[in-house]
């Protein structure tokens, strides 16, 4: 495994500009409510459905994938390596790794380096997010002042716009064709007879019969 230290030394390791947002495990689906209470004790005012439209419009298939997943993909170390780009005041290493998805999100990494046992030791420290505008401009975070978006929003928008013009009727009644011909095709027993070598049982028998059959005749 190569390590790659360019050091150079940094009041911290964030030098977008950028907001950092505490990377968090992926946890279990919410329910609304839950998500409400989660919006409520975390201070954050839920966006409308009309500014959460306005922002699916606006970016890439990428930025929705991520966005309705609820995180980001980023590459493992046996994938991309370990590399470190920079050094921060404190003497820890920093690493810096992109979604592979969206492009817009960088993880970035704080590494601590330490002689332990004869041998050279790095743990994590900690990490965050910093999101970078796209070639285009495009941005990851919605605009100021539209509110917190989730995944559940995310994925409502876009299956409402993938649905937009037919009718609730209409839905209906394709999805009860659908079950109704699942269930029958569920109940119709197969009209095909059985092909290939025959199961072990059934070669027993009939091999029992043949020898029944040999030993008649010979008498």
């Amino acid at each position: 495994m190569t390590f790659e230290f360019v050091v150079q030394r940094l009041p911290s390791p964030v030098t977008e500009g950028a907001t950092v947002a505490d990377e968090k495990p992926g946890t279990a689906a919410r329910s609304i409510q839950g998500e409400q209470q989660d919006d409520l004790q975390q201070g954050y005012v839920r966006a409308s459905e009309e500014d959460v439209d306005l922002y699916v419009d606006g970016v890439s298939d990428e930025v929705i994938m991520c966005r309705e997943r609820g995180r980001h993909l980023f590459p493992t170390i046996r994938q991309a390596g370990i590399h470190f780009s920079e050094v921060d005041e404190e003497g820890l290493f920093i690493r810096r790794l992109t979604c592979t998805c969206c492009r817009l999100a960088v993880r970035v990494e704080r590494w601590e380096g330490a002689r332990r046992g004869g041998r050279t030791r790095f743990a994590r420290v900690t990490s965050g997010l910093v999101y970078q505008d796209g070639p285009n401009g495009e941005a990851y975070l919605a605009p100021s002042g539209r509110g917190h978006m989730t995944p559940r929003q995310i994925g409502d928008s876009v299956a409402s716009k993938a649905l937009a013009g037919q009718s609730l009727t209409a839905l209906r009644k394709a999805a009860k064709d659908a079950q109704k011909a699942a269930e029958q095709a569920a109940q119709k027993p197969s009209a095909r007879k059985p092909t290939g070598n025959a199961t072990p049982r059934a070669a027993a028998k009939k091999s029992s019969t043949t020898a029944a059959k040999r030993g008649a005749t010979k008498k």
